[in-house]
């Protein structure tokens, strides 16, 4: 795919599922906005991205703050020149039920995973508008379709995201912006390797290992996998999609 002339913002594009789509459309042409609250690990990505002759920014925001949306917004404008792509993939994962799960958590968990979608899509439709278009990929999770017990606050965000993603979608489909949604299932992450930490501390890999075999393909997927549909939906080929909600799961989902 082509995204030479394309300007896009990723979110939590300094880690895991970010990482990959932030490095695949550098590859692919585009500049891309790095945005994390890790900056170190921003600012490490985007230099190695320039040092090959890509175009890249960091900069350091909580998707959760109005006026860090906003910045991220007028300072892509201001070095790139315009915003034709937002993926919205910054997440919080904490496990807990409605009873164990503390108000705080509950709030820094929806702040960043649903509020951070909302945020960062109004900082930046303006822009999209001004363009005649655009695209925003929101990466939820396979928890927001289907319940698994011990994640009330993760699983009500990332169903909020898909429920947001739709509802986007047909507000602003007359405008020549698109929005669909990515939900991927058991990705082979840091993430996803502290949540194995965390349920089985003594031994996270037999853990993972028994996740691995309940998928119907019989392993973890990976990142750039999942990055390879974000830029499927984020390119020309997707043009008539909207409004879609896209699993990556290994066919995890498609069972009872």
């Amino acid at each position: 795919m082509d995204f030479q002339s394309k300007v896009a913002i990723v979110t939590g594009g300094a880690q895991d599922i970010g990482r990959a789509v932030a490095l695949s459309l550098a590859r692919d042409g585009a500049a891309v906005v790095i945005v994390d609250c890790d900056e170190a690990g921003g600012q490490s990505l985007a230099a190695g991205i320039t040092s090959w002759g890509g175009r890249a920014l960091a900069l350091a925001a909580d998707v959760a703050s109005e006026a860090d949306a906003a910045r991220v917004a007028a300072e892509t404008v201001a070095t790139f020149g315009g915003i034709d792509i937002l993926i919205n993939s910054a997440g919080l994962q904490t496990p807990g039920t409605v009873e164990s799960t503390p108000l705080d958590l509950w709030n820094a968990v929806i702040g960043v995973n649903l509020t951070g979608v909302y945020l960062m899509s109004r900082a930046v439709l303006p822009e999209l508008r001004r363009h005649g278009g655009g695209v925003i990929v929101n990466v939820a999770s396979l928890h927001g379709l289907r319940a698994e017990s011990g994640w009330a606050a993760y699983a009500a965000s990332k169903g909020g995201a898909i429920a947001l993603s739709r509802e986007m979608a047909l507000d602003y489909a007359p405008e020549g912006i698109r929005v669909n949604c990515v939900c991927p299932g058991l990705i082979d992450t840091p993430q996803l390797r502290t949540a194995a930490l965390h349920e089985r501390r003594a031994h996270p890999e037999e853990l993972l290992r028994a996740w691995a075999a309940r998928q119907p393909l019989g392993r973890l997927g990976t990142p750039e996998e999942v990055a390879d549909l974000v830029l499927f939906l984020a390119g020309p080929r997707a043009s008539f999609i909207t409004g879609s909600i896209y699993t990556a799961d290994g066919g995890l989902g498609a069972g009872f």
